[in-house]
């Protein structure tokens, strides 16, 4: 695809000079993958839990990246692919950096489109009422992905929008979350970027992603951040006139205090300083933190470039510069570590069209198991989908003590859920998957949760996406709770 000017920088011997001397250290720790905390990945999953392992593109640390060969300005906001700065709505700025920011330039790097219409963007609020327990309340840019990864994203477009006029609401519609099912996350990392080698790796990420281009044209990938957000006026700086980048405002480090707030790095610019400790100069070789050696952290020049979801008017342009030297900070762990993700299109074979109600959707249990015999009377194989069993995999971040659809919606919703992998476990016939499906529906143990099941019915693709055919179960009487509600009926679909 056509590159933006701002991704055909001609290196000059100048800058190549200026690269080899600042960006090379013979003692410098090398880049790594790294969990720091509950707030990269999880829990639940386990120390053992690779968060990049289905992904194609180098992981953190397997590339050694060449810094002479980077330009000394990279700003990915500019490309055609990234969307326009947002102003987010209520606390789902994880969601509005790891979604509606990185997923979506991610996605439409990968079609080959813009970033110029809802049917090109994806929602915020998609994710984050997936586990904000249906409050205003804040979450991690991984969840997001994790979504991404079982369930899918659909484009704002089919959803409302970007962001909802409502907490809580999940949406009603098979076609939505079949859409969904199609825009998917592969992996995702966190690493640090406290040390020069550790920059530099960044730096070739954010360039063209530490894979060098035969043909020249170059695209790189963006980062999550997490920033400390208290007292920012005294880290808030307005670069002074006669300098490089004068008039744009530029944060020295971290809020001193406060709560966590996600935002997305699209881009650095080496040149970008500021004279930190008032001596008049702007250095990279001058121990400033007293520590008897010259680090990362004592740099005051070069910063990575920063969107902000507060709006296109914050900071003049809903951007601001974050030097290179703040992602160390002792104090704000979270802070100093960059969140990436690579994506994926996916074509489901196999899906449920489910209609149902429930007053409490975290106490739902919803199972679906398959049989490859007809006479069968248990499943061979089961699944249990993640957002309608509770969300254990977040935890405390489930989807809230609300009705299906969410706040004071009591009424039945129509979504889809992707049964691909279970029914692919069983083998083909003449290029069917034949045998028998079971659904079982019920509630939380000792809760007073009641639901209803209105209609079930089984959905089958090609390979291209196309519908096939739909089989529905059927269903008497619905009604669950306290008693589980069991269906089933006769698998005959088309296979791979």
């Amino acid at each position: 695809m056509p590159l933006n000017s701002s991704c055909k920088i001609v290196l000059t011997v100048w800058l190549m000079v200026f690269v080899s001397t600042a960006f090379l250290s013979a003692d410098d720790v090398a880049p790594r993958a790294e969990y720091p905390g509950g707030f990269t990945r999880p829990p639940s999953q386990g120390k053992d839990y690779n968060t990049w392992a289905d992904a194609e593109g180098p992981d953190v640390g397997v590339i050694k990246t060449d810094p002479t060969r980077l330009p000394s300005r990279v700003d990915n906001s500019s490309r055609r692919e990234y969307p326009p700065v947002y102003k987010q709505r209520w606390g789902a700025c994880g969601q509005f950096a790891s979604v509606a920011s990185i997923f979506t330039y991610e996605m439409n790097v990968l079609n080959g489109v813009a970033a110029d219409t809802d049917a090109h963007r994806f929602p915020a609020h998609f994710s984050w009422n997936m586990m904000n327990r249906a409050e205003n309340k804040g979450s991690e840019a991984y969840h997001g992905w994790e979504v991404a990864k079982r369930i899918g994203i659909p484009t704002a477009q089919s959803y409302g929008g970007v962001r909802l006029d409502k907490i809580g609401m999940w949406p009603d519609g098979y076609h939505i979350w079949r859409e969904a099912m199609e825009y998917r996350v592969s992996g995702y990392r966190y690493s640090p970027a406290n040390s020069v080698a550790q920059l530099n790796e960044a730096r070739g990420w954010l360039y063209d992603r530490n894979r060098e281009s035969k043909d020249g044209e170059v695209c790189g990938g963006i980062f999550a951040l997490d920033g400390r957000m208290g007292e920012l006026k005294k880290v808030t700086f307005t670069i002074p006139e006669g300098q490089y980048g004068a008039g744009k405002d530029l944060w020295t480090r971290w809020g001193p205090s406060g709560y966590g707030h996600g935002i997305t790095c699209v881009g650095y610019d080496d040149q970008i300083g500021y004279d930190v400790n008032g001596d008049g100069k702007i250095t990279n070789d001058l121990d400033l933190n007293g520590d008897g050696r010259v680090t990362l952290a004592d740099w005051e020049k070069g910063a990575y470039i920063v969107v902000n979801s507060w709006g296109p008017k914050w900071s003049g342009d809903g951007k601001i510069y974050l030097l290179y030297s703040a992602m160390i900070d002792p104090t704000w762990k979270r802070g100093n570590y960059l969140g990436r993700a690579e994506v994926k299109r996916y074509i489901p074979r196999h899906t449920v069209r489910v209609k149902m109600s429930c007053n409490d959707r975290t106490n739902l249990r919803m199972r679906f198991g398959v049989s490859g015999t007809a006479t069968a009377t248990s499943p061979e194989h089961e699944l249990a989908p993640e957002a309608f069993n509770g969300w254990p995999l977040f935890g405390r971040a489930n989807a809230g003590h609300v009705p299906l659809a969410g706040p004071g919606e009591e009424g039945p919703i129509e979504v889809g859920i992707d049964i691909s992998e279970l029914i692919e476990k069983l083998s083909s016939n003449q290029g069917k998957k034949q045998g028998k499906v079971f659904v079982r529906l019920a509630t939380k143990e000792k809760s007073s949760t009641t639901g209803v099941l209105h209609e079930c019915a089984l959905r089958s693709y090609d390979e291209r996406g196309r519908f096939l055919g739909e089989s529905t179960l059927e269903v008497a009487n619905g009604s669950f709770g306290e008693k589980a509600l069991e269906l089933s009926g006769s698998l005959n679909q088309e296979g791979s």
